[in-house]
């Protein structure tokens, strides 16, 4: 039996960092040392443990983020004496802010769940085999991917889930990472994932 989804809360704490996507079902962990987000995390632990991580926009000349982000929630976390702490944190889904209910001392936001919009099921898959056999291509090319990676990628048959994971892990361009995560359409998205291993492994022919 699947266990059923968390649902998201419709305001979450965000966390903004620079070159850092958090996708659904990954594992992130964070180091939390900066005074606002170590007040944020002790207001997310006495609550529902849950809060996104957004990506700042590079040369923004300001803390702005992209408005889809991650969201996760804390699965470990382990505190300091110093008062840092360290964390993991579990990708539940994505989200959209529609806008911020708080700026100072962290960024408070409205969010909106984004979900996938599943339009080709036979595209879809195609492109979760094509996936599947980059994973190979980059195994016998000597590449060294965790052993829980490739067990799990050769045992999935979820496409959604499948590029989730391939994003989080083998995408090395933060921007076309945010790309990946914020498009809802699950052709175009695992089509643009393809697309982008491709190009950053230089393994295969386009």
């Amino acid at each position: 039996m699947t266990a059923a989804p968390i649902p998201l809360p419709p305001t979450l704490p965000v966390m903004a960092l620079s070159g850092v996507i958090l996708f659904p079902n990954a594992l992130l962990p964070l180091y939390i040392f900066e005074p606002r987000y170590r007040q944020m995390l002790e207001t997310v632990l006495t609550g529902d443990r849950i809060f996104a991580v957004g990506m700042v926009r590079p040369d923004s000349g300001e803390e702005s983020i992209f408005p889809v982000a991650g969201a996760g929630l804390v699965r470990a976390c382990v505190g300091q004496p110093d008062g840092t702490s360290q964390l993991i944190l579990q990708g539940l889904g994505r989200v959209r802010f529609e806008g911020f209910e708080q700026t100072e001392p962290y960024l408070v936001g409205r969010a909106t769940p984004l979900e996938t919009v599943v339009d080709d099921e036979a595209t879809c898959h195609d492109l979760r085999r094509e996936l599947q056999e980059i994973c190979t291509g980059l195994v016998s090319r000597g590449i060294e991917l965790p052993e829980t990676f490739t067990k799990a990628v050769g045992e999935m048959h979820d496409p959604a889930t499948l590029g989730d994971m391939f994003a989080q892990h083998l995408v090395r361009n933060p921007l076309a990472a945010q790309e990946i995560l914020a498009e809802p359409k699950l052709s175009t998205r695992l089509r643009q994932l393809v697309l982008t291993l491709r190009r950053e492994w230089q393994q295969f022919p386009s």
